[in-house]
């Protein structure tokens, strides 16, 4: 008998409707700091104080500006992301990080974008400078590899900073894993446990599977087979290679949409900037405005080609283990607390994975092997017996 689709509760979709509300709030918010700074002329200021305790160097007030401003832009956000972990999740009685441990989680990735700001914003105002006409060429090929040491550092470096993880030490579930991945024709796999997500994270040295905490205790062991062999697929089929390449076409585009629109805006407006050249520190809210808007006009499109990517690991991984009843039993179970069906905004600009009604339906439904169809990922990895 298939699994039914939970229906959600009026409790369900408040707390969704809330984090939607608390959500599009950020975005906005997001938006309105660059472009108060631009118009009022408070980031031309911001950028001549700067430029005074740099005594005039030039990366010394672009990193000062950059890093005054992400401590602004933190400073906006940290109400919303108060509300929306602590508040929100204990008036749903969910339970809630410490203070000291939540403001520690705000404070650590700030500091990561300033070293990152410090190692790396250099390289398109300088570009700017150079070649005005080409920078945004060159400026995405030359972040590429940036972005690559990024995403391989983060596993090892930032990540632990704020989450503990530890490798997997339960032999059975260890065997199970790298039976899975011998079928695939992988070796050894670094699986590791911690956080409150199940995902493949790094890239090349440091690619591994991480699984949420405590895992053992809310899964079970079929659930948990399921699980890693979604997690699987990404592995094998190189998924985080994928993003690389999304990132590096949002780059280019992200950049020439800068160049474009940054001095058409330049050009109509600088007096109210206080600048006149996108080469200028005080043009960075600008950029971080043209960047921003233009992701948030992607998203929909984004977010629709990880559903793909994610309907596509639910494939093969029931392709691989046949957990078809364990797989829709685990997405019922969380529909417990969040609706199983998804309304048009949480679709467009939230949504990564397929519905968690879509993902039971389809648990329900997908099981080729039944009537000799041929497996999609037949040719990757050998099928269950």
């Amino acid at each position: 008998m298939p699994v039914a689709v939970p229906v959600a509760t009026a409790a369900a979709i408040a707390y969704a409707q809330t984090h939607e509300a608390l959500w599009a709030t950020a975005q906005v918010l997001g938006l309105l700091l660059p472009a108060f700074l631009l118009f009022t002329g408070w980031g031309a200021r911001l950028r001549s104080v700067c430029a005074r305790l740099a005594r005039g160097n030039r990366y010394g007030t672009l990193i000062l500006f950059a890093v005054g401003y992400l401590v602004l832009a933190a400073l906006v956000a940290a109400p919303i992301d108060y509300l929306r972990q602590v508040v929100v999740e204990r008036q749903y009685g969910h339970a809630v990080a410490p203070f000291g441990q939540w403001l520690l989680a705000e404070i650590v990735p700030l500091i990561v974008k300033a070293v990152v700001a410090a190692l790396v914003l250099w390289i398109p105002f300088r570009l700017i400078r150079r070649s005005p006409r080409r920078w945004w060429l060159y400026g995405a090929l030359a972040l590429i590899p940036a972005a690559f040491a990024v995403l391989v550092a983060l596993p090892v470096f930032v990540d632990p900073l704020t989450t503990s993880y530890k490798p997997l030490d339960n032999p059975r579930l260890a065997a199970q894993i790298e039976a899975l991945a011998a079928r695939c024709g992988v070796g050894a796999i670094p699986i590791f446990v911690g956080g409150d997500d199940d995902t493949v994270i790094g890239l090349g040295p440091t690619n591994r599977i991480v699984l949420e905490d405590h895992i053992e205790r809310i899964e079970t062991q079929e659930q948990i087979v399921g699980t890693v062999s979604h997690e699987l697929k990404h592995y094998v089929m190189g998924d985080n290679y994928k993003g690389l390449a999304v990132i590096a076409a949002l780059l280019l585009s992200g950049f020439w949409l800068v160049n474009r629109l940054g001095r058409a805006a330049i050009r109509r407006w600088h007096k109210r900037f206080g600048f006149d050249d996108l080469a200028d520190p005080a043009a960075l809210p600008l950029m971080v405005l043209i960047v921003f808007a233009f992701w948030l006009a992607v998203l929909p499109a984004f977010n629709l080609y990880a559903r793909s990517i994610e309907h596509e690991a639910d494939r093969f991984g029931l392709e691989l283990t046949h957990t078809n009843r364990a797989n829709a039993e685990l997405y019922a179970g969380w529909a417990k607390d969040a609706p199983a069906e998804y309304d048009g905004f949480f679709l467009a600009f939230r949504a990564t994975h397929p519905s968690l009604a879509d993902r039971i339906r389809f648990a329900n439904a997908y099981k080729p092997w039944e009537t000799g169809d041929k497996l999609v990922y037949g040719d990757v990895c050998k099928p269950a017996g």
